[in-house]
């Protein structure tokens, strides 16, 4: 990658053993230090005026290097970082839930809002943790992988691997520029290992409530990932701690007004979702809206899309996506089923 040839302080090849290991002890001496190390950075900002959301560029915190944040959602900030240590990038997710929480200028503390209840914010960071040891024990290959998690800044981190890729839709749109659609073969390839992913998750009693295609990197071999577990959770768990909604990928089950009924049919329904907007362009409408009204046209019905992929394929789609439950598949085992040739 370009970004890892531009990196702060690169790895000094050592010319003898003593020479490696004063190398090694100085990174450990960094990385270990009380304060975490800020580069190029003025922490002394106006007292009492809350700090920007991200972590700058450079900090470093244990053995990772900040190198740019990626995004931000709900729960937090995700950032690409390196790992000074094993000299390799990885990506580093921050818990800082935005309408409960802050960052404090100086500190880089992560601290409740004015008004906030600091307790809903320990919740939050509890969740978290909990979550990500529960994560942790996951080994797919279609499912990202989680290294660590740590704590700091009165909020806690965790640590994936960094795939080289890119999402979903953006790779369905360079297929667009060159071939006008997706090949029914590479469509049916995806279904198979993203479905087979959420089987895993399913069989371990997880849900990943957050199935849409920025989720969904592929490598530069092909390889579908699911990433993005901040949403994830035990299937009985807690249903109204935390549950996002993605308008126009989540069903009608997750949305705010009527959350209720999690279960693999929820995600599934948000790969149906994220498969339409595949072959569409367009999203479905937001599942609120599909409860009381559904005004989305079937996969099934519109010939330029049965003219290049199998009615029975479509078909499937469509039942994945039906906004009443009790219409949808209940797992993976049932789409498979009818994906088979009869």
């Amino acid at each position: 990658m370009s970004e890892s040839s531009n990196l702060a302080n690169p790895p000094i090849e050592p010319d003898s053993g003593q020479e490696f290991m004063d190398m090694m002890d100085s990174i450990i001496q960094q990385i270990t230090d009380e304060t975490d190390t800020p580069t190029n950075t003025n922490l002394s900002e106006i007292p009492g005026m809350p700090a920007p959301k991200e972590l700058p560029p450079n900090y470093i915190m244990k053995n990772y290097r900040l190198i740019k944040p990626l995004g931000e959602g709900g729960f937090g900030v995700t950032y690409l970082a390196e790992d000074v240590l094993l000299n390799r990038l990885v990506v580093l997710k921050e818990s800082f839930p935005h309408t409960l929480c802050e960052r404090q200028a100086g500190t880089l503390d992560v601290v409740p809002q004015m008004g906030a209840q600091a307790e809903e914010c320990e919740n939050a960071m509890i969740n978290f943790l909990r979550e990500v040891r529960l994560l942790a024990k996951l080994d797919h290959p279609n499912i990202v992988k989680i290294y660590t998690f740590f704590e700091r800044h009165k909020t806690a981190y965790y640590v994936t691997e960094y795939i080289d890729g890119m999402c979903l839709a953006d790779v369905v749109s360079d297929y667009r520029k060159h071939l006008g659609y997706l090949p029914q073969d590479d469509l049916y390839s995806l279904m198979v290992r993203v479905l087979d992913a959420l089987d895993y998750l399913h069989s371990r009693d997880i849900l990943h409530l957050d199935i849409k295609p920025d989720n969904i990197l592929v490598t530069r071999d092909g390889r579908p990932i699911i990433i993005d577990m901040g949403a994830a959770r035990e299937r009985h768990a807690d249903a109204c701690n935390g549950v996002v909604e993605s308008v126009g990928f989540s069903p009608p089950e997750q949305c705010a007004s009527q959350l209720s009924d999690l279960g693999p049919w929820t995600d599934l329904y948000g790969f149906a979702a994220t498969l339409y907007y595949l072959l569409t362009k367009t999203a479905p409408p937001a599942g609120a809206q599909r409860s009381l009204y559904d005004t989305l046209d079937p996969l099934a019905s519109i010939p330029k899309l049965t003219a290049i992929y199998h009615p029975q394929l479509l078909a499937s789609i469509d039942k994945a996506l039906s906004p009443n439950i009790e219409h949808r598949y209940k797992n993976v085992s049932e789409w498979m089923e009818d994906l088979r040739p009869r």
